[in-house]
């Protein structure tokens, strides 16, 4: 089974940098949501790829995802998408294994940022996934309001995923 990178994303962030990540891995890399893929077809990957972003230190769950959908819109502003279900529910349904995996997510720099990765990583290990690198924070700018898909991202971070994917490529 090729890699697979399995992502959960709001407004584009997460999945523009999981879609680097896996044109770094390389060719015949599945890049899905968690709405695209089972959990046990993801476990037959060789490499697997998980991320999310970071709600309040922690993985999106049903509830912070509906806190998100109820804010009130400007015009022009970019809805998010919180009809995939959360990675932390797709987690749930990932049988053991013993491939190679990682683990990213998208925060904000500061102590509010962190949390996501370092969760998705510690379930991997307890499922007996061999962890290729350490998991990745990937950066993005707090805005009130978003105006566009995967406007956020600090620049340079499309670049740093890309080069993480042929870093796990290398390791798997």
């Amino acid at each position: 089974m090729p890699a697979i990178v399995v992502y959960e994303s709001l407004w584009g962030n997460t999945a523009a940098i999981a879609h680097a990540i896996g044109e770094g891995i390389g060719e015949g890399t599945l890049v899905r949501h968690t709405g695209e893929i089972e959990p046990a077809e993801a476990a037959s990957a060789h490499l697997l790829v998980l991320g999310a972003p970071v709600h309040a230190f922690n993985l999106p769950t049903e509830s912070s995802k509906k806190s998100v959908a109820e804010r009130p819109l400007t015009p022009g502003d970019f809805a998010p998408d919180v009809s995939q279900p959360p990675l932390r529910a797709w987690l749930e349904g990932l049988p053991q294994a013993s491939a190679v995996a990682a683990a990213f997510d998208t925060r904000v720099r500061g102590p509010l940022g962190h949390g996501g990765a370092s969760r998705i990583e510690k379930a991997l290990t307890e499922l007996g996934y061999r962890i290729a690198d350490r998991s990745q924070g990937f950066y993005i700018v707090n805005q009130k309001n978003v105006k566009a898909a995967a406007s956020m991202l600090r620049a340079g971070e499309i670049d740093r995923a890309h080069e993480w994917g042929q870093l796990l490529a290398s390791r798997a």
